[in-house]
């Protein structure tokens, strides 16, 4: 057993450091006589694809494209580091005594390189990427905003085609989010959308945030407007005014999560790891615009709260969530990921406090439980109640849709958006829209991290992926050829070393990550075609 370990640790450290030097020391200079330097992983790996359109591409396109694969090669490495450093303390974690993994641990801290500083290296550069990015991201994202904003604002709103967003009664992310659902419609379609506040079930809500639309409202509108059932409903463009209702969560319709705009890819796949992230950022973005009022009262917390960066963010969400839809998380599952975080630079992290932002419905157990158990780590939060400030939302009661609540939980959501590095479960709205924000202003990839499921949006469109490589796996794996594709069940708890999914023939089963890639679906987005 303990050869077998410390050959995986020899194996992984090797092959890293070999793909390290082959691709950013012996890869051949990115010039203007390479037109292949943008290759795809499944290309890369010696896939035969469809080829590519035989038109010419202009010195711009190609300097875009040895860029991709300059970054997807970095990205690629970055991530697949980290899942092999995931696998390797999940081995650690489950098959051997104390007396084994410190004699392994020492034997190769002594002999070999640290695994991770190999993982740290990749970091530096993939950080670099980030940085490289980030003033281009922001201009696109600022495009985006005020196309959005345009079409919010028509000059006519008599004449303006309209679409009436309907929502249930559920929670504050799940609102926020069909609002989401709403405004990809409206984008697609062409129409302003309009947000019955009412339904809103959360007091104070026009109070908090700027609303959808400064230039018109639902007064003026009929009482009955023909219920939108995507493009089959028959000559829909010509109609004035639809609704679009939660009863109908599957419309049949392009203009879905995951379905980026298809005169953005290329510029998304160049600045961005997540281009379907960054496109729900945006739409997150617009939706969810809290006044300056609730800025200044988030800087005061900060403030109170001594909450300077670096800093990192923990939600649990446990309560009511915990009767059907998700399972209970121990602290132990959320600080393993924070500790990592923290010991990734240890000489640097000796210069600050270790604080952990904690934001719960259950804080009441939470807070206690983390400082007795890490008792080297700074847990802060926020209570909306100052008198009652370890009280849970569901001894709360009705309060929890009052104003209070509503502000409270907004600013919880700006500072678990604005932390360093975020864990939580992507079963809660929560912790999805808190992704989504971070997203919105940068690239979140390697910034953020769910214990339970991948990043998924109710009613949006599934992932899929085409395997770069053949894989026979055991009874319960999905074994699969080279260019099938896959299908990611995003609501299954897996590591992120392993997927979950079906392939073209409706077969279960989960397979390794590394031998897959990701296909991006795109739509025509009708309020954007004239912006880019």
């Amino acid at each position: 057993m303990e050869t077998n370990v410390l050959k995986l640790f020899l194996a992984v450290s090797f092959g890293l450091n070999v793909t390290f030097f082959y691709n950013f020391v012996m890869f051949p200079y990115c010039s203007e006589k390479s037109p292949q330097a943008s290759l795809s992983k499944s290309q890369d790996r010696g896939i035969k694809l469809q080829a590519p359109s035989p038109m010419k591409i202009n010195k711009e396109q190609r300097k875009d494209q040895c860029l991709l694969r300059k970054r997807n090669l970095i990205r690629g490495a970055y991530s697949e580091a980290l899942q092999v450093r995931e696998f390797v303390r999940k081995y650690f974690r489950k098959d051997l005594n104390l007396t084994t993994k410190s004699a392994l641990q020492e034997d190769y801290s002594k002999n070999y390189l640290p695994f991770s500083d190999i993982v740290q290296k990749l970091k530096f550069l993939v950080d670099d990427i980030h940085r490289e990015s980030r003033n281009d991201l922001t201009i696109l994202g600022d495009q985006v905003q005020e196309r959005i904003r345009k079409l919010q604002n028509p000059s006519d709103c008599k004449t303006a085609k309209k679409l009436i967003c309907k929502f249930p009664h559920c929670g504050f992310g799940c609102q926020l989010h069909y609002i989401g659902k709403c405004l990809l419609v409206a984008l697609g379609t062409n129409r302003l959308m309009l947000v019955k506040y009412k339904s809103v079930h959360y007091k104070g809500f026009e109070k908090v945030f700027f609303p959808l639309t400064d230039a018109c409202s639902m007064e003026e509108l009929p009482k009955h407007a023909v219920e939108w059932n995507g493009e089959l409903l028959t000559n829909y463009h010509n109609i004035p005014v639809v609704s679009l209702s939660y009863h109908k969560r599957y419309p049949h319709t392009r203009f879905k999560a995951f379905a980026i705009p298809h005169n953005l890819k290329e510029k998304i796949k160049v600045l961005h790891d997540d281009p379907n992230s960054w496109w729900i950022g945006q739409i997150m973005r617009y939706v969810f615009r809290p006044k300056p009022w609730v800025t200044d009262k988030v800087q005061q917390i900060k403030r109170k709260l001594n909450l300077t960066r670096p800093y990192v963010s923990i939600h649990v969400r446990r309560t009511d969530k915990l009767h059907r839809e998700a399972r209970y998380f121990n602290i132990e599952e959320y600080m393993q990921h924070i500790v990592n975080w923290y010991e990734r630079d240890e000489e640097h992290a000796r210069s600050y406090t270790r604080k952990v932002y904690v934001a719960s419905d259950d804080l009441a157990n939470v807070i206690p439980d983390a400082r007795s158990k890490y008792p080297d780590y700074e847990f802060l939060y926020h209570a909306a109640h100052e008198d009652k400030p370890l009280q849970n939302m569901t001894q709360i009661g009705q309060d929890r849709e009052e104003e209070a609540e509503l502000i409270s939980l907004v600013c919880d959501l700006m500072i678990l958006s604005q932390s360093d590095y975020f864990v939580g479960t992507y079963s809660s709205n929560i912790g999805r829209l808190v992704t989504q924000l971070m997203h919105s202003s940068g690239d979140a990839t390697f910034r953020s991290r769910s214990i339970d499921y991948r990043m998924f949006y109710y009613a949006g469109l599934p992932l899929t992926y085409r395997a770069v490589e053949d894989f026979s796996g055991e009874k319960e794996d999905l074994s699969f050829s080279a260019g099938e594709m896959i299908v990611l069940n995003a609501k299954k708890e897996c590591p992120l070393y392993k997927g979950i999914g079906r392939n073209e023939a409706g077969l279960h089963g989960s397979f390794p990550m590394h031998k897959v890639e990701e296909i991006f679906t795109t739509a025509q987005y009708q309020a954007l075609n004239d912006t880019f």
